[in-house]
């Protein structure tokens, strides 16, 4: 599939679990926007924060209504909210034309049994890690078995934290979520929004040296920065070829092994990203 512009669902109509696991760029985009075109590897029709308290019916409607041309990936609000369980019936009731849910204000591994229980087996869940107590039982939300990533809500974070939006204060919130990731054997994390468009690419590079493999996003002037941030460069791809397919002269050291794994894992989620 494409990561062109492509028309509403049609980033998001991603049956196979690789996307799931790839995805770059999430875009976060109300229901009730005119446009629902995106160039973001995949949409999500925001239920939460992205419809006023007083037209949470009429958003659910048009979801179900883009529902009708492709599958969805849907942000739900919080489990056990009464706004939550409307968009869980609305999940059911969608049933194969759902490709997906965001659980905003994941609590516990119990929201994550709750949602997954709700919805049509098998339908992939990124956890949303956005307060405090949340992010001191991420291992326990990453591990459960309907987990398929976790990601950064920064904005509420910061509000139930105090923190500012300086990168040192959220290095050690990122690292909880890229550790507890790679700990459950998930994709590595996706990260809070990526902020003003200007400073789209840098945001993202920042997150894949913290061990971010995406980012949510609100624009899609963007996607691009990020997308070119998210993947290998044609310079980091041939220098890890290089390093493949040469055998040292010398002695190796304890690094050599590391090294390669690394490597490999680089040449492997390029040439994943590409065939996509």
């Amino acid at each position: 599939m494409s990561l062109a512009h492509t028309p509403a669902g049609a980033a998001s109509a991603a049956p196979p679990p690789a996307r799931v696991e790839l995805a770059r760029t999430w875009m976060l985009r109300s229901p009730l926007a005119g446009d629902l075109e995106t160039a973001a590897d995949v949409l999500v029709l925001d239920l939460e924060d992205g419809l006023p308290a007083a037209r949470k019916a009429e958003g659910r409607d048009r979801a179900r209504r883009a529902a009708a041309d492709a599958p969805v990936w849907l942000r739900i609000s919080a489990a056990g909210t009464r706004d939550g369980e409307a968009d869980l019936a609305l999940g059911r009731e969608l049933d194969d034309r759902l490709a997906g849910v965001v659980l905003a204000m994941c609590a516990g591994p119990a929201d994550v049994a709750h949602v997954a229980a709700s919805l049509p087996a098998g339908t992939p869940i990124v956890a949303m890690i956005e307060s405090a107590a949340a992010l001191l039982t991420a291992p326990a939300i990453a591990a459960h078995p309907a987990t398929r990533r976790l990601a950064f809500g920064t904005g509420d974070f910061r509000r139930d934290t105090g923190m500012s939006a300086d990168r040192i204060a959220l290095s050690w919130p990122r690292a909880q979520l890229v550790v507890a990731s790679a700990a459950a054997g998930i994709a590595g994390p996706v990260d809070g929004p990526c902020g003003p468009v200007d400073q789209a690419h840098d945001a993202a590079r920042h997150a894949v040296a913290m061990g971010f493999t995406g980012t949510l996003a609100l624009q899609d002037a963007a996607i691009p920065g990020a997308h070119a941030g998210f993947t290998p460069s044609p310079a980091e791809v041939k220098a890890a070829r290089s390093l493949l397919s040469t055998t040292p002269d010398g002695p190796v050291d304890g690094s050599y092994a590391p090294t390669l794994a690394r490597a490999r894992a680089l040449v492997a989620r390029a040439e994943a990203l590409a065939a996509l």
